[in-house]
């Protein structure tokens, strides 16, 4: 399976930084929680600004994530959550 990972990503309601990843030339949507953030990559805001700056601060960590999490799921969208970071 080839994973790459585009540089296409916003937040969700202030809630979830969403970000795209290419699976064998398909677009699959990811994202990473407000929590995972907080907890794992050192957020303290709730501003689009704070948790996009946390995501790209982090972002090897959270595509490394987010890479074992569609090699398990066979490239399905993924939904990371703070246990998932750890």
């Amino acid at each position: 399976m080839r994973i790459e990972f585009t540089n296409r990503r916003h937040t969700v309601a202030a809630a979830r930084v969403a970000f795209e990843a290419q699976v064998d030339n398909r677009a699959v949507w990811c994202s990473v929680s407000l929590d995972a953030l907080n907890d794992s990559c050192g957020n303290e805001g709730t501003s689009s600004h704070s948790l996009l700056s946390a995501f790209e601060a982090n972002r090897p960590t959270i595509e490394r994530a987010a890479r074992r999490a569609l090699e398990k799921n066979g490239g399905q969208s993924v939904e990371l959550e703070t246990r998932d970071l750890g």
